[in-house]
């Protein structure tokens, strides 16, 4: 899971055009930018209650969203796992859900786990096999130990930011990068 070799030189800090590519969207690219391992992309989806910054953490598996649904004060983080490629130049990150969800109440500790029971019927269907499900829930566990427990800092510093409460973010899509034609 993760690891995808397109991601920017360790700490660079350098922010760059990306393109992400994931279910809300029918896995077509969208723009996204890339920081180090923090790819983010502010997208309008039918569910949410305005435009939304999506964020990714690729070395933690795990993509993020602030008051999703219409809820309030409250981050939904899916476990996923990431495949990289090079598209016209630019890298590509392909974003699979790995049934595992986390609710995380205002900026954390407190959190539920949610969707178990899809994991479950992924892993009976064989949507996905034991040693995916194996990274998912490793990665559940690294990521709930790296910023929800112990008074680990939330959201994670990576989406901290690039992270604004009240989804007011600069208008950075029209010199983003767009799907090569």
């Amino acid at each position: 899971m993760g690891r995808g070799g397109a991601v920017g030189a360790a700490g660079s800090g350098t922010e760059r055009a990306a393109l992400v590519a994931f279910r809300d969207h029918g896995f077509t690219p969208v723009a996204a930018r890339l920081i180090d391992n923090l790819l983010y992309s502010d997208q309008i989806y039918h569910r949410h209650d305005g435009p939304r910054r999506y964020f990714w953490l690729i070395e933690e598996d795990v993509q993020l969203v602030y008051e999703p649904f219409g809820w309030r004060n409250e981050w939904y983080v899916d476990v996923v796992s990431f495949v990289s490629e090079d598209r016209g130049g630019l890298p590509l990150f392909t974003v699979h859900d790995r049934y595992l969800d986390l609710v995380v109440e205002g900026m954390g500790p407190t959190y539920r786990a949610v969707d178990l029971d899809e994991a479950g019927e992924a892993l009976v269907s064989g949507s996905l096999n034991a040693h995916e499900l194996r990274l998912a829930l490793t990665a559940t566990q690294r990521f709930t130990d790296a910023y929800l427990h112990r008074g680990a800092v939330f959201p994670p510093p990576a989406v901290a930011r690039a992270f604004s409460a009240d989804h007011d973010y600069p208008n950075w899509c029209e010199a983003a990068a767009s799907p090569p034609s």
